[in-house]
């Protein structure tokens, strides 16, 4: 038997029976017998830990356990929370602790919950939660009272606010066990803490006129202290986006070359840049803080690109881009900038180590540059944080290509450090940007089993994106198995996660718990089966959540398992908790499905045609010389949703054998354009989808009303795609903003496009300010290319 369900087993015959053993008494008879005992002026952190020690003895036994400084007298048993004269007294010293470090110790009289702190010794109220130690603050005294807590006294958080707490309830309290003195065994444990759950914690991925009130920021606090969020403080991301304020006037050169408009990435090999970026970390690293747009926490200095692959075509950068990846072909994570970009984070990183030896380089494994570098050995002072598509078990290729990097990059350095951000925020993130409502992305048994091979690898911290709701809010109902397991997991590995996600059934929805227990599992199971989708499916829409996985069936069948749940519960605590999953998961399933009806009902009358007449010759493409009067026209535009507009957008297309032309249009003012310096995706821009058939492969074109265009191919090997366009954006008229694009045929799909054959296409017009609109209502997102309209090119 482990150590850990040992510890369990006897703190729990103990408060059942009172067995004989060395022991301490808290409460006797619903009256403290032991005082919380605490520094004449400790920390902030012992001071948290103890109030929650308070606040849960409180719920269990209904009384009140006082504190009092270690200078007062105390009678009964003492629990000492944090360094205190009474701790050195033992020869437990703060600083003697490591990072995180904590222990838990239960004698006959005397309790010992303490751990590396932090010293800070500023005031602290337990309801002001600006007085609370920070998550990445040291605060390991709070760590061993939650691992009291749960070891010793058999409390549980099944999710935020006290509907998510379980514990037992009695007037005699008395522990014992074996010493625990550990820590977190991953270092990191990071979440989205800045984006809160709504205030009924269920929320919802589509628009409503204002979004869901939030949770209260002390209970959201509360909930991930409870999880040990924290640890060693850790970021990395997109770092450079500030270089524009600051050096895209006066250092152009540090700037890509060779693109349109305004430049998208950096120049990687500009020595200037180079020199520039090595300076903002050794400031960093001497405690001046971080520049305008840049990303560091504790002993770490991001060094991540911009988050797009429009590279820098000067002549010194160019021949270090291969012309497409060599592993991971055909995936979002390859290997088709990792020699270029890490060479980048080398030459940042190498003259830094000597000087700064306990210092990192934080860089990410993503996208184009996912696997480690062949060009070069990257420099140990550079730590690498892997972005991995977790919850896409439905996509076996994707997963097969996320473990042969992580693989890769164990290979590359087992003494690197190595961390992980993980997408748990999909489907919901499809769902919210969509505007549609996915099926949920259970899968926690799947996350046991990949907490242990993270663990075999080990990786030192992770960061997992969690499920998104409209209105910047996150989910607490999509993630919650799941982020219970991940995130005891990352404190202990020892622990059986599928155990784990049994008691949390059983112990959190009572006599519900086998009904509630099927649909989950059944709703994992679904949604993990790669045959339930079509083939090499990416992310979800509307049709695979509905048509595919959520079929009237699997509803029926699921309904009947929710009917179940309701007719088991016994007590008003039951009773809420699968209320809420009824409103937050079951009845948000029922809507998507309904929706999802009525919008097959009117996708068959929302297809368009087009012809796209053959003109004479435009020498070279050129879009001035097009009679556009001839083009064939692109009406009838509607909202995503097929609503009527009345909007002015009109647009044209024909061929010249050679180009096909598209003039897009919209009348309005032009001072209501949003033209930014960030991407074209965040701006005003046209969408362009073209395949040479509905569905996959299809390619993307997105451009923004300064001209600049990001070109893209989906479902083929290359993720980018050389359309060879020529574009021409005009926004001067104060009334008519126009847009004219000569595609090359023979770069138009994969093959080419020849006269007299057909192409399908859609079309959207993009906006933040106003409601999006499309040539063909997709009824969800923006990529749908099963629904892509029939275009007939005259022979």
């Amino acid at each position: 038997m482990r150590p850990l369900d040992m510890v369990m087993i006897m703190g729990l015959l103990v408060l059942a029976v009172g067995v004989k053993a060395d022991k301490a008494l808290l409460v006797e008879n619903g009256k403290a017998a032991a005082s919380i005992v605490l520094a004449a002026q400790p920390t902030r952190a012992a001071q948290f830990a103890a109030a929650e020690l308070q606040w849960h003895l409180e719920q269990i036994t209904g009384a009140t356990v006082p504190m009092v400084a270690d200078d007062q007298p105390v009678s009964g048993t003492r629990i000492l929370v944090g360094e205190s004269e009474a701790t050195i007294a033992l020869g437990l010293r703060n600083t003697d602790f490591e990072p995180q470090e904590y222990l838990v110790r239960v004698r006959p009289g005397l309790i010992v919950l303490m751990g590396r702190d932090k010293d800070d010794r500023r005031e602290f109220s337990y309801d002001k939660v600006d007085t609370w130690p920070e998550l990445f603050d040291e605060q390991a005294s709070a760590y061993a009272v939650y691992d009291f807590l749960e070891k010793f006294c058999d409390v549980r958080w099944y999710i935020p606010t006290e509907l998510g707490l379980s514990c037992p309830h009695r007037r005699t309290l008395t522990v014992s066990g074996p010493e625990v003195r550990r820590a977190p065994v991953m270092k990191t444990r990071g979440q989205s803490v800045a984006y809160q759950f709504p205030a009924d914690l269920c929320g919802d991925t589509m628009k409503t006129e204002q979004p869901s009130p939030v949770l209260a920021w002390r209970e959201q606090m509360l909930w991930w202290h409870r999880m040990r969020l924290g640890g060693e403080a850790y970021a990395g991301n997109h770092s450079l986006y500030g270089y524009y304020d600051r050096f895209l006037e006066e250092h152009p050169e540090y700037f890509s070359q060779g693109g349109q408009g305004r430049p998208t990435q950096m120049c990687y090999t500009n020595e200037g840049l180079i020199r520039q970026v090595i300076q903002d970390a050794e400031d960093y690293f001497e405690g001046k803080g971080l520049k305008p747009g840049g990303v560091g926490a504790g002993d770490y200095f991001a060094v991540v690109p911009m988050d797009n692959s429009a590279w820098c075509k000067c002549p010194n950068c160019a021949p270090v881009l291969p012309t497409g990846p060599t592993r991971g072909k055909g995936q979002f994570s390859n290997d088709s900038a990792s020699n270029y970009l890490f060479g980048f984070v080398n030459r940042v990183a190498k003259p830094l180590a000597d000087k700064y030896p306990d210092k990192y380089i934080a860089a990410l494994a993503y996208s184009s540059y996912a696997w480690p570098p062949t060009s070069e050995k990257l420099a140990l002072n550079v730590s690498i944080q892997m972005c991995l598509h977790a919850r896409m078990i439905y996509n076996p290729s994707v997963q097969d290509n996320d473990w042969e990097i992580v693989q890769a990059w164990v290979d590359e350095s087992p003494e690197r450090r190595k961390l992980l951000w993980l997408y748990y925020c999909f489907p919901s993130l499809s769902a919210t940007s969509g505007q549609f409502r996915c099926f949920p992305g259970f899968f926690g048994h799947t996350v046991v089993k990949y907490m242990a091979r993270y663990h075999a690898a080990g990786i030192r911290g992770l960061y997992y994106e969690p499920s998104y709701l409209y209105g910047s809010r996150r989910s607490a109902l999509l993630d919650q198995v799941e982020s219970l397991v991940t995130w005891k997991l990352a404190d202990d590995p020892t622990v059986d996660g599928n155990a784990y996600i049994d008691e949390f059934f059983t112990r959190y929805y009572g006599h519900a718990a086998e009904p509630m227990r099927k649909f989950y599992e059944r709703v994992e199971q679904i949604y993990a089966d790669p045959a339930n989708y079509p083939k090499n499916q990416g992310h979800q829409n509307e049709e695979i959540a509905w048509g595919y996985l959520g079929t009237a069936e699997r509803m029926a069948e699921l309904g009947q398992l929710m009917e179940q749940a309701k007719q088991s519960v016994r007590s008003s605590l039951e009773r809420k908790r699968v209320e809420l999953f009824e409103k937050g998961i079951w009845q948000y399933m029922q809507a998507g499905r309904a929706t999802y009806e009525q919008h097959a009902a009117l996708k068959a009358s929302a297809n368009q045609k087009a012809q796209a007449p053959r003109l004479a010759a435009v020498p070279e493409g050129d879009l001035n010389q097009v009679d556009w009067e001839k083009a064939g026209v692109l009406g009838n535009w509607r909202s995503l949703y097929a609503e009527p507009t009345e909007r002015e957008v009109e647009g044209r297309i024909a061929h010249d054998g050679t180009y096909l032309y598209v003039q897009l249009e919209e009348k309005l003012d032009t001072k209501t354009l949003v033209i930014t310096d960030n991407n074209v995706w965040g701006e005003d821009e046209w969408e362009i989808f073209i395949a040479k058939q509905q569905g996959q492969p299809y390619r993307q074109m997105g451009v923004n009303a300064k001209g600049t265009h990001i070109d893209l191919a989906w479902g083929e090997e290359e993720k980018e795609w050389d359309s060879g366009a020529k574009v021409i954006s005009d926004y001067s008229a104060p009334n008519r903003w126009t847009t004219r694009i000569a595609f090359p045929l023979v770069k138009l799909a994969p093959g080419g496009v020849k006269p007299g054959e057909k192409i399908y296409l859609n079309i959207i017009r993009s906006t933040k300010m106003t409601n999006t609109l499309a040539w063909i209502p997709t009824f969800g997102g923006f990529h749908a290319p099963e629904q892509l309209g029939e275009i007939a090119l005259a022979e």
